[in-house]
């Protein structure tokens, strides 16, 4: 049963299987809800239990579609339970237009948009693409052309009647502007410098070991001397982890969760971060300078196009992930020890970010829900 009155309709927000494509939902309801402040909302998300987690922190209404990820050629035998999925995710989204008087929907892209996008099309139903990527994925390509209205982060030659608007952000992507002050609201020394290091909600592991391996050698702990490290590792192994920093004399605190990311994001003077279009947006709005290490798996390379914007703008840098921790400790180490002791270098780089980073989206797709629903 949803918590908001019924007869203004309700607005389904598609988008799951990583926290990415969630929270910019997150953000866009945020500023629906300040346009509106009893806008009845469903979300639909990814049946992995991350995104169980997620939403029953929200406290909104929420389904678990069952739809899987497209299949690649390499997986032809993955085919025919993806259509059979695609078949019980698109009924569900009918029944749920019906039930809950869905009057628009909102797809940050990804599998789970699919279903969405398709019942909202057959139905005649209002449907936004929000892109969060620097590449469209292969589902947002598909999907592009059965929508109202397509936003999209990135500028793209493949998205070329997309409004460009900046990453929708939730209020608790953006911490204090003072670092020493968002420790304070983190429980953490304020008097101590910060580096954070974030994998996104699933914690990338050869983030994680190259963090163990570089704890590991003398001149990089020793540079982290003064300093104290906030980690958030996803579903690693947060015992094993922390562990490690404790042998190697490091002060940190280990999580697999971080709900204040933007105090995170915020109190830090430094991050090692993936670059997923969520983090990059992120790390831009609190000003933190920030080593990107991409995801090397994929084949499009989006993460990389996802940090450019902020590195080409002097608020970042990027380092290739070669999987190997040692090789990755190699080249990460001189540069981190660089910018561990020079604290001229990251103000710098922290002006450069304040100096090229993008609006919030949120308000631009919150005020398309808002014409649609009248």
């Amino acid at each position: 049963m949803s918590k908001h009155q019924r007869g203004q309709g309700t607005v389904l927000f598609a988008g799951g299987g990583t926290g990415g494509h969630i929270y910019p939902n997150v953000g866009i309801l945020e500023a629906l809800r300040a346009r509106r402040p009893d806008a009845a909302v469903r979300f639909l998300v990814s049946n992995r239990p991350g995104d169980a987690k997620i939403m029953d922190r929200l406290g909104e209404d929420w389904t678990a579609s069952p739809v899987r990820p497209l299949p690649t050629l390499r997986r032809p035998w993955e085919a025919l339970p993806f259509l059979r999925a695609w078949r019980r995710g698109t009924a569900q989204v009918r029944r749920l237009v019906q039930e809950h008087d869905i009057r628009a929907v909102v797809a940050t892209g990804g599998f789970v948009s699919g279903p969405a996008i398709a019942a909202a099309a057959s139905s005649g139903l209002p449907r936004a693409m929000v892109n969060l990527d620097g590449v469209p994925g292969q589902a947002n390509r598909l999907l592009v052309r059965r929508c109202s209205r397509v936003f999209t982060a990135y500028r793209s030659p493949l998205l070329p009647s997309a409004e460009v608007i900046g990453l929708p952000l939730r209020r608790a992507s953006v911490g204090e502007r003072d670092p020493a002050a968002a420790r304070r609201a983190l429980d953490l020394p304020p008097e101590r410098p910060l580096l954070f290091v974030t994998g996104a909600t699933h914690g990338a592991t050869s983030v994680i070991e190259t963090m163990m391996a570089l704890v590991r050698r003398g001149p990089f702990a020793d540079a982290l001397g003064p300093w104290q490290v906030l980690h958030q590792c996803g579903t690693y192994d947060v015992a094993a982890l922390q562990a490690a920093y404790d042998r190697a004399g490091v002060q940190a605190r280990v999580v697999d969760y971080l709900d204040a990311m933007g105090q995170a994001w915020a109190g830090a003077e430094l991050a090692v971060s993936r670059a997923g279009a969520g983090s990059v947006a992120e790390a831009w709005a609190n000003a933190t300078p920030t080593v990107f290490l991409p995801n090397p798996y994929h084949k499009d390379q989006h993460q990389r196009l996802n940090a450019e914007p902020m590195v080409e703008g002097g608020g970042a840098l990027m380092e290739s992930d070669a999987i190997d921790p040692e090789r990755n400790a190699d080249r990460l180490m001189p540069r981190l020890i660089e910018l561990l002791r020079d604290a001229d270098r990251r103000q710098a780089m922290r002006s450069k970010a304040r100096e090229s980073c993008p609006p919030d989206g949120a308000a631009a797709v919150a005020s398309w829900i808002d014409d649609v629903l009248g």
